[in-house]
């Protein structure tokens, strides 16, 4: 014959309880953060490497500016990039300053953007510039970016 024990059913259902309500408040819980205590992301991986040389024509030289992304990185079609030539004596920039590129009709641009900002004069002194621009971690997160860049004017 089975004793019924008082205590131990008590302790059974308290444990069920515990459990149906932990269950449920899991279930309210949204999939991706669910998933991410399963099994966090990884960030992607990725940077934007920002080049700079003088070109050098008929027209006279132009600082060309390039900048290209590496690893799950994408360059942002708009905002874009912009290219700000910083004053210097001895230079003097053709073009009218800061140099853009957009494109407003598209998310992402599709090639490496490359910028020319044209100057006359050159002294064998670097001349050097702002770059902004904006970037994204492919589907994790967009951020701006900016640096300077400098290309000697004589070789």
């Amino acid at each position: 014959m089975t004793r019924f024990r008082p205590a131990r059913s008590v302790a059974v259902l308290a444990l069920v309880a515990t459990s149906a309500v932990g269950s449920a408040a899991r279930a309210a819980e949204p999939l991706d953060a669910l998933l991410d205590r399963l099994a966090p992301r990884k960030t992607p991986q990725g940077s934007v490497e920002v080049t700079s040389w003088i070109e050098r024509g008929d027209g006279g030289s132009e600082l060309v500016v390039q900048l290209v992304p590496k690893g799950q990185v994408k360059l942002v079609a708009d905002p874009g990039v912009t290219v700000t030539p910083l004053p210097r004596e001895g230079i003097a920039w053709s073009a009218d300053a800061p140099v853009s590129e957009v494109d407003p009709n598209r998310d992402y641009f599709a090639t490496p953007p490359t910028l020319r900002v044209p100057f006359s004069g050159g002294d064998g002194k670097p001349v050097e510039a702002a770059v902004e621009y904006a970037y994204c971690l492919v589907d994790y997160q967009c951020l701006f970016g900016e640096t300077r860049v400098s290309a000697p004017t004589q070789p």
